[in-house]
């Protein structure tokens, strides 16, 4: 018994006719007929009732063809589940992404997964960078959007945006009416920072030290970066924080003024990682080059002015 004797079972049933189910099977009505008779004998049951204009399925013949037709079905779930793994682009999609990323950069992808690749199901997690590694690593994410740097030879990743970090100042401040500052000027400043786990944290402590910035507020910590803005718009101190958060709606100009740093600016790099053994990493590859463009470009009227 093979998958083909079954089809011709149920199209026979289907069409009431030897000659009209070979038609639609594209095979001749001997060749058809072959093969009814052989699953018949097989299964030990007649299945069909032959007339001279019909072929009518008997009371044992009707279960077997209902089964039949269940196990067609079946294999054609398969084969669409394996043509899901041929390209992960499809169906669901599991993709963690940072909490200091994930409120400034969905906005702006999230259009273009669903243009590009509309057959794709996304369903989002957003943790802390160590968390999110956990889960990739164990296969319940299928890739992550992260910030460098990271390490592990079992991980592949693709460069999505490197974004300036900026300074943020409370409204009135002494710097507020510069166009860029130099860390010098900063060196007596109080900084606040993200509580730990937060790679951003991390970044930023390397940035206050390659800058001679030691000035940290160690008794006040930010869950995330909205109430690290409002910390710097209480006057608590200034903080650093990345291009996207300061972007139009977030990074209001009523809220906070952002100022540039002196070349050579201090910058994250935001990537999209997933495991070296993911079957179609070229796939992912692909993803990230669409990421990549839905990011190189950025409206003018998305921007806060800064000073």
């Amino acid at each position: 018994m093979n998958l083909r004797d079954l089809e011709y079972a149920v199209c026979l049933a289907a069409a009431g006719q030897f000659r009209r189910a070979a038609e639609r099977c594209h095979v001749s009505q001997p060749t058809l007929s072959a093969q009814i008779a052989k699953l018949e004998d097989e299964l030990g049951l007649q299945l069909f009732e032959r007339g001279p204009r019909a072929a009518t399925p008997t009371v044992n013949g009707r279960a077997i063809i209902r089964q039949a037709q269940i196990v067609l079905d079946e294999v054609e779930r398969l084969r669409a589940l394996a043509r899901a793994g041929q390209d992960p682009l499809q169906g669901p999609f599991q993709l963690g992404v940072i909490p200091t990323a994930g409120p400034y950069l969905m906005p702006r992808l999230l259009p273009v997964l669903r243009k590009r690749w509309p057959q794709l199901r996304l369903l989002l997690r957003e943790e802390q960078t160590a968390g999110l590694l956990d889960r990739l690593r164990a296969g319940s994410l299928d890739a992550a959007i992260l910030s460098l740097p990271l390490d592990g030879d079992d991980l592949r990743w693709e460069t999505l945006l490197a974004e300036p970090i900026l300074v943020a100042l409370p409204r009135g401040h002494r710097l507020a009416a510069e166009s860029r500052i130099a860390p010098r000027a900063l060196t007596s400043e109080p900084i606040v920072l993200l509580e730990e786990g937060h790679c951003l944290r991390d970044q930023s402590l390397s940035i206050c030290e390659a800058a001679g910035l030691g000035n940290r507020r160690d008794d006040v910590q930010a869950a995330g970066l909205e109430t690290l803005r409002q910390m710097v718009m209480a006057g608590i101190g200034i903080a650093l924080v990345p291009e996207l958060a300061t972007l139009a709606p977030f990074g209001a100009g009523d809220l906070a003024v952002y100022s540039r740093f002196e070349p050579p600016e201090p910058k994250r790099e935001l990537v999209l990682v997933w495991r070296r053994t993911f079957p179609r990493g070229d796939a992912l590859q692909e993803l990230a080059r669409g990421l990549r463009g839905a990011l190189a470009t950025r409206p003018a009227a998305d921007r806060v002015p800064t000073r």
